[in-house]
């Protein structure tokens, strides 16, 4: 985890070598607040997936959970 800290932290040393004195400041990812409005739905309840659809489509239920590789090693 070090070495990937180290490493994202590299690459934003060499942004910061990027001369940026003409580049207005910016709060949102899109230049224009209104092409972000366009894009985005507005937020809305709407019914999900029963317990036993959503585990209908998993190759492995555990009767209650998904069974998932292991992804962490310790």
């Amino acid at each position: 985890m070090v070495r990937d800290l180290n490493s994202i932290l590299g690459f934003i040393e060499s942004l910061n070598e990027l001369n940026t004195r003409d580049v207005p400041p910016m709060a949102q990812v899109s230049a224009v607040q209104s092409a972000a409005d366009s894009t985005l739905r507005e937020d809305a309840s709407r019914p999900s997936l029963s317990h036993g659809a959503a585990l209908q489509n998993s190759p492995q239920p555990d009767k209650t959970f998904f069974k998932v590789p292991k992804v962490i090693e310790r």
